[in-house]
């Protein structure tokens, strides 16, 4: 199983956060975001994951200069079209929750669906948008 800094992910996922207004706050947060490519085909339940947001624990970060690691499962998503993988960065992006510490700081979390996807998804795209042309 092999991880990959993607550049093609980042614009995609860069370009979602200054187009998408609940996450435009991301562009100014002191919120460091990577994205990867994987060639592992995950599954889960019997699903394939297209996708994932990983908080970095505090104890990797000296390792791992950033907070949030996304990552797009390459086996899972090749014929997903370019639309559907800004919905998917869209998806993931969404995991990033973030909420002020009583001093002010802000702490971030990733934050679990509303459901088997998150309501502004589904809102906004349907529930099939990740269903391969």
């Amino acid at each position: 199983m092999k991880y990959s800094v993607n550049e093609e992910y980042r614009k995609i996922g860069q370009s979602v956060i200054e187009q998408v207004e609940e996450l435009k706050h991301l562009a100014t947060a002191d919120c460091r975001i990577e994205f990867l490519a994987s060639d592992n085909k995950k599954t889960s339940n019997g699903k394939d994951v297209l996708g994932e947001c990983v908080k970095v624990q505090d104890l990797y970060k000296e390792f791992c200069p950033y907070d949030f690691l996304i990552i797009f499962y390459d086996p899972n998503i090749q014929d997903l079209t370019e639309d559907q993988l800004k919905i998917l960065a869209e998806h993931e992006l969404l995991h990033i929750g973030y909420e002020y510490k009583e001093n002010g700081e802000p702490r971030y979390f990733v934050r679990p669906h509303d459901y088997d996807d998150f309501k502004q998804i589904t809102d906004k795209y349907g529930t099939d948008w990740a269903k391969k042309p």
